[in-house]
């Protein structure tokens, strides 16, 4: 028989656990903004309540891209990366790195692209992950490049090595058709915008972040301005700009006019589907990895996270708002159940799970290091300057295209009618935030 002092134990064991598994089974609204409450529990919060009965996901909508707003919400969705590192220095997002290690989240089984992008420049912590990753690639036309006794493409080329590359094309096919030797992925200020691209790639700035002065005074901008322009001169680039019609051009990589193109991870899963589309037959196609800079082959600026969660530091569900990003982040099985629906994010942070296209090596998506500092002028400098200096810095640069200007002068000009614009510019918006 069990003596009393010893059944009086077991009694307060079992009522201390029922509490314990009480508490732990309690009722819990676990909030987080997302753009499409439909979308999100398509995606992940049917399957997360099954799994976990006791929460249920309220979606709300708030836009933490408006610097002013608040968080007001257990889980907080941010689409870009600028506003991830603001959301840190402002202290309004919970360090995961305790929660990586107590539940042992297999961070090492994520890509180093998600990783190292999501490392605070602060203090090295993760505050927020990510199931997937934004990449690009430059696509070649194989039967073009074969046709004409040009050497492929390979991976790690610079841009300068890419335009000696599209310079060996003919302007015109044995068959009368245009041929353009590469298409940038820009559709207005196309050749100004690829000067300002190169010089990016490069590791150049070409306007300070703080004082907004201009600055092109270098021999490295200059060699840039004069290969970008040469280009545009010699008729290799193609530079049909948008249409105010609303008329669709199909791309010349799929009408076999253009031997090379830069565009995102999405292009090599719709080339079939975009050639049905126009009615004519899909290119043999391949890929490379982005242009890299001179001095830095091994890393690319072409990276991008676009689906970022993290816990809100007046999070009043901390606990259970690991619970979710944990399941949408880390769980390998709804990783793949859900692989057709995170295409709209990215490629899959695990990218064992990138699914194959046909024979295609889908490697250079994902094989160079993302840069340790972003030099995107647009995570800097608000839009509608840096827009509105394009428009001014085209128009220049097509001047010397025309053979109206030198290049010495174009550069110049750019400087001193582009620091006009921005000046202005920076003014109405300062007058307008008033």
């Amino acid at each position: 028989m069990i003596g009393r002092g010893r059944m009086i134990l077991i009694i307060l064991l079992l009522a201390l656990s029922g509490c314990s598994f009480g508490k732990q089974d309690e009722p819990v609204t676990l909030t987080i903004n997302y753009p499409s409450e439909q979308q999100f529990y398509q995606m992940y919060a049917h399957d997360f309540e099954k799994k976990y009965p006791f929460i249920t996901i309220k979606v709300v909508h708030q836009d933490m891209n408006e610097q002013s707003v608040e968080p007001s919400t257990d889980v907080i969705f941010i689409d870009q990366l600028q506003v991830y590192n603001r959301l840190i220095e402002e202290g309004k997002l919970i360090n995961l790195e305790s929660n990586i290690h107590k539940t042992a989240y297999p961070i090492s089984e994520l890509s180093p692209i998600v990783v190292n992008s999501l490392r605070s420049e602060i203090d090295e912590g993760i505050y927020g992950l990510s199931p997937s990753f934004i990449s690009h690639a430059l696509y070649y036309n194989r039967d073009l490049f074969e046709k004409y006794g040009i050497p492929l493409p390979k991976n790690q080329m610079t841009w300068k090595e890419v335009f000696e590359l599209a310079r060996r094309f003919p302007n015109q096919g044995s068959d009368g058709e245009r041929i353009y030797g590469f298409k940038s992925n820009y559709y207005t200020a196309i050749a100004f915008s690829m000067i300002l691209r190169v010089g990016q790639t490069e590791g150049l700035q070409f306007i300070n972040p703080e004082s907004l002065k201009v600055n092109f005074q270098s021999d490295e901008w200059k060699a840039i301005f004069s290969d970008v322009i040469q280009l545009f001169q010699y008729d290799v680039v193609y530079d049909q700009k948008d249409t105010m019609t609303g008329e669709i051009v199909p791309s010349p990589m799929l009408t076999g006019q253009a031997a090379m193109e830069i565009q995102s991870y999405s292009t090599a899963y719709n080339f079939d589907a975009h050639s049905q589309f126009v009615g004519t037959p899909t290119i043999k196609w391949d890929m490379v990895t982005v242009p890299v800079a001179t001095r830095m082959s091994d890393q690319s600026d072409y990276y991008d996270i676009q689906e970022i969660y993290g816990i809100s530091s007046t999070a009043d569900h901390p606990e259970e708002a690991w619970k979710l990003i944990e399941f949408m982040t880390g769980d390998i099985q709804k990783m793949k159940t859900n692989m057709d629906n995170q295409l709209i994010y990215g490629l899959p942070a695990r990218t064992e799970l990138i699914r194959a296209v046909d024979d295609h090596d889908l490697s250079p998506l994902y094989t160079l290091n993302p840069v340790a500092n972003s030099n995107n002028p647009y995570d800097y400098i608000d839009y509608e300057i840096l827009n509105a200096f394009k428009v001014v810095g085209q128009s220049i640069v097509e001047e010397a295209i025309q053979n109206s200007i030198p290049v010495d002068e174009a550069i110049y000009k750019i400087e001193i009618e582009g620091q006009r614009v921005i000046d202005e510019m920076n003014l109405v918006i300062r007058i307008n935030s008033k």
